[in-house]
């Protein structure tokens, strides 16, 4: 998950790295980390963002689905489920764009 957090949040320092010099001190995240309750939500607003500033158009009756279409008939469909991406389209150019884009 690579979203920023919108709010402070501070967690101990995990066993195995925790700094001799600095025992009773914590962390503060600058992402959100797996598990988080934040992390979901952070993860679905970065992504909402990024679809719609590349184009894309949220489908009006499934939240979870963003749509682009180009001039040329290409279509590209985006489905999200939790943390996960399900895309296909009838372009295979714009089929690579846009997973390049993913990484």
């Amino acid at each position: 998950m690579n979203a920023f957090l919108e709010e402070e949040i501070y967690i101990e320092q995990p066993l195995g790295y925790v700094e001799v010099d600095n025992k009773g001190k914590v962390y503060k995240l600058k992402k959100s980390l797996y598990g988080l309750k934040q992390t979901l939500r952070a993860w679905i607003t970065r992504i909402d963002r990024y679809f719609q500033e590349n184009r894309f158009e949220k489908c009006p009756y499934e939240h979870a689905m963003y749509v682009k279409k180009e001039a040329d008939g290409s279509t590209l469909f985006a489905c999200l489920y939790v943390d996960d991406l399900i895309f296909t389209d009838n372009n295979p150019t714009m089929f690579e764009d846009f997973k390049k884009s993913m990484v």
